[in-house]
């Protein structure tokens, strides 16, 4: 009987969860990117890579109003790739502002054909940063499946999905002058199925793990609209933001990119989480199928209420890690510490960790609780009765031996010598 009724309440919570996917499906096709609102792409000259020959400090004209020192240096770089492979072009480099150049850095150049000039114009943009980049992701593959095994292997192919959704829906889908808000809500709903259930398997942890998610991710961006709202905060706060605005998707909602960032950086904590909490909540009731609700909620909250403590302090460290330029620029400028608090570029990371932090803090009940509700429905595993022993053969010349008598009976001994 109990089995039934925890396979009918699985069912139930798998029938919310084919809701969540339809609503995510549609959501998809309803805030499709349009194509025709998507800005043309650059037609910039692509970059290829180079490797400096050599580097001859100058001296040049030192401008004390906009901060140069003069610092020059004229730099011979040998081209690798492109059409021009193997050519050496001469630049006159300034070095304030640049990190140090050595002969030997691979660098990526930049072609510009200046008019009036029969030599194109040549200039570093960047380090050629490739190989690094090839080498951790390829430890990073290495130690993921290593030691995750199967489940690691899931997990990558979760990460490949994540990835997926976020170029190929999320990024063009705001472009195309989409509600940011609404895009990333969508996005993360669908990233969320997709990687739990890859990742985990398609059982009741991982269900009651979703509709968790789901729950405090609901909680997160209310709250963040709210909070976003009544702070005032424009979403003004970066070059990066402004650009957007003028010159690729114009009347584009900044406050609501702030929001889509609050809830997509949220998902990726609240996933954790709640996949820990509904997994310590299955594992204790395996030890002990006895356990009432109460009793498996309590024990799990322990768990969860260590993992709040130490997940918090993740999150603040994560924005704290992010923004630390930021810190670094607000310590040097002489303003008061209210002053800083209520600007806006500090006012916006400050309402992210703290309605990221809410939205986690509620995730852990709220899963705990609906992963109790399921377990204890689970069926009890039946004892298994012992089979009584052979009796022992009778051996010629041997005593009889008297059976144990069972404890808490009255008997007498037998002298098998007695008249």
């Amino acid at each position: 009987m109990s089995s039934d009724f925890a396979e009918r309440t699985h069912r139930r919570m798998l029938a919310f969860v084919g809701l969540l996917a339809v609503a995510g499906v549609v959501g998809m096709i309803v805030l499709r990117p349009i194509s025709e609102n998507l800005p043309a792409p650059d037609t910039q000259e692509p970059l290829v890579g180079g490797v400096i020959e050599s580097i001859i400090p100058v001296e040049g004209e030192p401008e004390p109003l906009a901060g140069l020192s003069g610092r020059e240096a004229i730099v011979e770089v040998r081209l690798t790739e492109g059409d021009e492979a193997g050519t050496v072009v001469t630049l006159n480099v300034a070095l304030d502002g640049l990190p140090d150049l050595e002969p030997g850095d691979q660098v990526r150049m930049a072609r510009f054909d200046a008019g009036g000039q029969s030599e194109p114009v040549w200039s570093i943009v960047d380090f050629e940063r490739s190989n690094a980049l090839w080498l951790v992701a390829a430890i990073f593959v290495v130690a993921v499946v290593g030691i995750g095994r199967w489940h690691g292997l899931r997990a990558l192919l979760g990460l490949g999905v994540s990835l997926l959704v976020v170029i190929a829906f999320v990024v063009p889908a705001i472009l195309s002058g989409r509600s940011p808000s609404a895009v990333a809500l969508v996005g993360a709903l669908v990233v969320m199925l997709v990687t739990l259930y890859l990742g985990h398997g398609v059982n009741e942890k991982t269900t009651a793990a979703v509709i968790g998610t789901t729950a405090a991710l609901v909680i997160t961006a209310s709250l963040g609209l709210f909070f976003i709202e009544q702070a005032g905060l424009t979403g003004f706060t970066s070059e990066d933001a402004r650009s957007i605005q003028l010159f690729l998707v114009p009347g584009i909602d900044l406050s609501g990119l702030v929001l889509a960032g609050l809830i997509i950086a949220a998902l990726g904590v609240l996933d954790d989480v709640t996949i820990s909490q509904a997994s310590t909540v299955f594992a204790l009731h395996d030890t002990d199928r006895t356990l009432p609700w109460r009793d498996l909620f309590g024990r799990a909250m322990t768990v969860g209420r260590d993992h709040i403590a130490s997940t918090v302090n993740t999150l603040f460290l994560a924005y704290a890690g992010a923004s630390l330029t930021l810190l670094i620029l607000f310590s040097t400028s002489g303003a008061t510490v209210g002053e800083i608090v209520n600007s806006e570029r500090f006012a916006e990371e400050l309402v992210k960790t703290l309605v990221g932090s809410v939205g986690l803090i509620a995730a852990v009940p709220l899963t705990t609780a609906l992963a109790a509700t399921v377990a204890v429905r689970r069926p009890r595993p039946v004892a298994a009765t012992p089979s009584p022993a052979p009796p022992e053969p009778d051996v010629p010349g041997q005593l009889a031996q008297t059976p144990p008598t069972p404890a808490g009976d009255e008997a007498t001994s037998v002298d098998p010598f007695a008249d």
